[in-house]
C-alpha cells in the first residue's frame, strides 16, 4: 500500500519510482525531459493524511490520482541547489563562468601539488562493478563519513539506513542508473561520490573523504572530475539537492525550492485537522529557517549527535 510518508526525490532519482497520487509522466523543466516512472505500490485509501515531502520545483507532475474527496495543500520548504550546465560548452568553461580568476589557480594548484605527492587516479564505476570491489568501496565509504561526521559532531542520517544504501546501489550502478566517482591514492579510495542518474541528471547523494587530505581540497578536485565527466557523458544538470553550503554556494549556480504535498480528505473533520497541524508545522519550521535560526543557530543534527554519543548509540 502507499505509504501515508513519502520523499519524492529519493523515490524518483534512487528508485526510478513515483507515489501512486502521482501521474506516470515527470517533465524536467531544465533538460526538457520527459521521464515515464511506473509507481511503487498500489494505491491505499484508508489513510487520512498522506504527505509527499520533498519535491524540487524543476521536477513537473501532478497529483492526480488522489481518491475521491481529497485535496492537496502545497508548502514550501528548504532550498535545493544544482549545476545547470545546459548553457555551457565544456568543464573549462563553466569554471571560468563560476569561479574567479584567483579560485581557479588555487584550484589547478590543489590538483598539482595532490598528483605531485601523491599516487592519484580517478575511477567512476557506472554499468557494471562486481560484488567483492563494491563491498571493499562501501566499507571504506562507511568509515570515511563516520570518521568525518565524528570529528564534526554531527549526526549523519545515511549511516543508519547504509544497509539499504549498500544494497540498492550495487543494484543500481549495474543498471547504469548510479555511480561511485572514487580518487584513489594507489590503490586507496581517498574519496567517494555516491551518485543517481536519471537520463540527462546526475542526483549527487552523499560524499566523504579522507581528512587527512583535507589540506588539498579533495570536495573541489572531486567536483572538477564530475563536471569533466558530466560534459563527456551529456549530463546537463548535477543536483546537489537540499541544503545550504559554502560548498554548493561556491560550485551552484542554480537553487530551487523544494516543496511538500499534504493529501487531506476534505469531507473529513479529522483528516482536515490533522492537516491544518501538520501544514502549521511546516510552516513555523520553514519561517524559522528563512530567519537563518533552523539549520543556523539552532542544528538538530548537532544535537541528534550528542544524544547518540551519550547513549552510546552512534551507528
Amino acid at each position: 500500500m502507499a505509504p501515508t510518508k513519502a520523499r519524492l526525490v529519493f523515490d524518483l532519482f534512487n528508485e526510478q519510482k513515483l507515489h501512486p497520487f502521482y501521474d506516470n509522466s515527470v517533465d524536467n523543466e531544465l533538460t526538457q525531459c520527459s521521464y515515464q516512472v511506473p509507481h511503487y505500490h498500489e494505491k491505499d485509501q484508508k489513510s487520512s493524511l498522506f504527505e509527499v515531502f520533498d519535491i524540487p520545483a524543476y521536477i513537473l507532475t501532478a497529483p492526480i490520482f488522489l481518491p475521491k474527496k481529497f485535496a492537496t495543500k502545497s508548502i514550501r520548504q528548504y532550498k535545493g541547489f544544482l549545476i545547470n550546465l545546459c548553457a555551457f560548452a565544456s568543464a573549462d568553461e563553466y569554471l571560468a563562468h563560476q569561479l574567479s580568476k584567483r579560485s581557479r589557480k588555487r584550484l589547478r594548484k590543489k590538483v598539482r601539488n595532490l598528483e605531485q605527492n601523491h599516487s592519484i587516479s580517478f575511477n567512476v564505476h557506472h554499468g557494471a562493478i562486481d560484488r567483492q570491489l563494491h563491498a571493499k568501496l562501501m566499507k571504506k565509504f562507511h568509515d570515511l563519513l563516520k570518521k568525518r561526521f565524528d570529528e564534526k559532531k554531527i549526526h549523519n542520517k545515511y549511516l543508519e539506513r547504509w544497509d539499504y544504501y549498500n544494497q540498492l546501489s550495487f543494484e543500481k550502478i549495474n543498471q547504469g542508473l548510479a555511480s561511485l566517482f572514487v580518487i584513489y591514492d594507489s590503490q586507496k579510495p581517498i574519496c567517494i561520490t555516491l551518485n543517481f542518474h536519471l537520463k540527462k541528471v546526475i542526483f549527487s547523494e552523499l560524499e566523504g573523504f579522507d581528512t587527512d587530505y583535507s589540506d588539498y581540497g579533495l570536495g573541489d578536485i572531486s567536483m572538477l572530475k564530475h563536471l569533466q565527466w558530466c560534459f563527456e557523458n551529456n549530463v546537463r544538470i548535477l543536483d546537489l539537492s537540499m541544503g545550504k553550503t559554502n560548498f554548493k554556494n561556491k560550485w551552484c549556480n542554480q537553487s530551487y525550492d523544494f516543496y511538500h504535498h499534504l493529501h487531506y480528505n476534505k469531507k473529513n473533520l479529522a483528516s482536515l485537522i490533522l492537516m491544518l497541524a501538520q501544514w502549521s508545522k511546516l510552516s513555523l519550521k520553514q519561517f524559522l529557517r528563512d530567519l537563518g535560526i533552523l539549520g543556523g543557530v539552532f542544528r538538530y543534527d548537532k544535537l541528534q549527535f550528542m544524544f547518540k554519543a551519550n547513549t552510546g548509540k552512534i551507528y
